[in-house]
């Protein structure tokens, strides 16, 4: 899976170009071109010739900044960067929300992802390039997934406590007995109608809560077992076509799991909410490890 390019705009590059600086040993960062703007816009006052002279040079400058291929380079990858970091802040804030149950799975699965990544660098060289590139990105890829899926079981979870089926099952039994009454009139007939059709409604979804719960422990389990599965199969075939097979495997585990996300994307949604940042398809570094607590 390729990393998503995030081409700056031209106002970005203008904007990096205007605030550019240059790194001074004992200094630090020297915003040089504000430096120069401010000397023209000070001398100006005694030769207003200053302020054109300077006005023309600027544009020359950002000009010839903003359209360098190789300052292009630079802020779109300091513009992913700052993306990432971002996202792995808002990652993290997930991590440290889920239970520590849930807690644990993902620290299980980070650590089998570690001890996979372990073996195959012991039986990959330098020359393997492409195998190297998709080993560490269907790894790195992973566990965000992974983290999705246990928030949404997490949220189902806290949906199902909240919610008691025996007590609206006693709200619809006394709206049944009220019906019941004689001389009943028509208002209040239809309001105890709508009452109760609103609490069948809330058994329905209740429901179906239940079993999206299961689903989203399903799609949880497989990935672990899979995983669990790569992790034996390595130690017994560390061969490259071995390897290669596993990495094979492990992608189509992700492909299969983000079809599953796709084709259930609206309860998702609902649930959580939108992706982290717009930024879904940018990846981490190395899986999250949940925070650790503090001994008591």
């Amino acid at each position: 899976m390729l990393k998503k390019k995030y081409k700056p705009g031209f106002s970005d590059l203008v904007n990096e170009a205007f605030n550019a600086g240059l790194n001074i040993k004992g200094m630090g960062e020297v915003p040089v071109n504000k430096l120069f703007v401010l000397g023209t816009f000070i001398m100006g006052f005694s030769n207003p010739g200053f302020w054109f002279m300077g006005l023309a040079l600027e544009i020359v400058y950002l000009y010839f900044l903003s359209t360098n291929p190789r300052f292009q380079r630079y802020v779109e990858s300091k513009q992913y960067a700052n993306i990432q970091q971002s996202r792995n802040h808002k990652l993290q804030e997930i991590v440290s929300s889920l239970d520590t149950p849930l807690q644990a799975r993902l620290s299980k699965l980070n650590s089998n992802l570690a001890e996979i990544n372990k073996l195959m660098n012991w039986n990959l060289d330098e020359s393997s390039g492409f195998l190297n590139q998709s080993k560490q990105e269907t790894l790195n890829h992973l566990p965000t997934i992974f983290l999705k899926l246990l928030k949404t079981k997490q949220l189902i979870q806290e949906s199902l406590a909240r919610t008691k089926p025996e007590e609206i099952n006693k709200e619809l039994r006394k709206f049944e007995q009220q019906l019941k009454a004689p001389n009943i009139s028509p208002a209040l007939e239809r309001s105890l109608q709508g009452n109760m059709e609103i609490q069948r409604k809330r058994l329905d979804n209740l429901a179906n809560a239940r079993e999206n719960e299961m689903l989203v422990e399903m799609e949880l389990q497989r990935i672990e077992s899979q995983l669990a599965l790569v992790r034996e199969e390595i130690a017994l075939d560390s061969s490259p076509e071995g390897l290669s097979s596993n990495i094979d495997r492990i992608n189509t585990t992700l492909g299969e799991t983000q079809d599953w996300l796709n084709t259930h994307s609206d309860f998702l949604r609902k649930l959580s909410g939108p992706p982290i940042d717009g930024y879904d398809e940018v990846e981490t570094e190395e899986p999250l490890p949940p925070p650790r607590r503090e001994a008591e």
